[in-house]
């Protein structure tokens, strides 16, 4: 999840005594009275919510992951985001706020067990507080540890490539290898490490691969480098060789993928 471009909140109060909101803004919230306003760009964010009963239906501390907000993508004159760079890392702030509020700001939809007018509570965890340098280095950290986790449990057969870091396994090889020419037909499969395919081609129509292109993602050029005639193979490509730090419509920035490729024959 990722907020995008808030907000327009309406809160509801409905406590009192010394537990009671505040009010800046028109904004109602409870936090800790310190107060930061370092202007770091990337925050990570832990959130819980609960329905109406109390009930807590959200708690993404369980995802294994947290929430990231870049500070420049969001609305940095509104009250809500200005209370969320004044609190600190390692401090909480919480909210009253409607279902439909609170879903818009995450760009997401109100689940079918809410009412878009439903208050629920949700507090957010300042976990921590990036640069952008910090926030890269966060990044690729996290993706190295993804990748190294799937090599443990996977258990696959196979080594990596001290350059690229790619992980590969060689899946069928070609006693008779033929010499290798500039252009090919392979096929192959795009995943996610969750096995999500992102993309693959059809069986009969089959991708030209041609070395003298540089428009193909580095992933699939080194892969199909280490392959002749009637070989397959698969490896575990870093974002730097595949969609890369931006991403695309289907990918997330510093997204490791796996590509599965044969290459069928030589093209002369």
């Amino acid at each position: 999840m990722r907020f995008n471009g808030l907000l327009s909140i309406g809160i509801l109060i409905i406590s009192c005594g010394e537990n009671a909101f505040q009010k800046q803004g028109g904004v109602y919230y409870k936090k800790s009275q310190s107060v930061c306003n370092e202007f770091k760009n990337h925050w990570l964010l832990d959130i819980k919510a609960q329905n109406p009963e109390d009930s807590i239906y959200l708690d993404t501390r369980q995802l294994g992951r947290k929430v990231e907000i870049h500070r420049l993508n969001t609305d940095t004159s509104s009250t809500f985001i200005q209370l969320l760079n004044s609190t600190c890392e390692g401090d909480s702030i919480q909210f009253r706020i409607t279902a439909r509020d609170f879903y818009t700001a995450l760009k997401g939809s109100v689940p079918t067990y809410l009412n878009d007018s439903d208050y629920v509570t949700t507090t957010l965890w300042m976990r921590d507080k990036l640069s952008d340098l910090e926030h890269i280095a966060y990044k690729k950290a996290f993706e190295s540890n993804q990748i190294e986790k799937f090599i443990s449990t996977q258990r696959w057969n196979g080594i990596r490539d001290s350059l690229t870091l790619i992980y590969y396994e060689k899946l069928k090889s070609n006693a008779n290898q033929q010499p290798k020419h500039s252009k090919a037909k392979i096929k192959y499969v795009l995943k996610k490490l969750n096995g999500q395919v992102i993309y693959y081609t059809k069986d009969d129509e089959p991708f030209i691969f041609d070395t003298s292109e540089e428009g193909v993602i580095g992933g699939i050029r080194f892969l199909a480098s280490k392959l002749s005639e009637g070989e397959s193979i698969r490896g575990i490509v870093p974002s730097d060789l595949a969609y890369g730090a931006s991403g695309n419509h289907v990918v997330r920035g510093y997204t490791p993928i796996i590509i599965e490729m044969e290459l069928l024959e030589y093209v002369l």
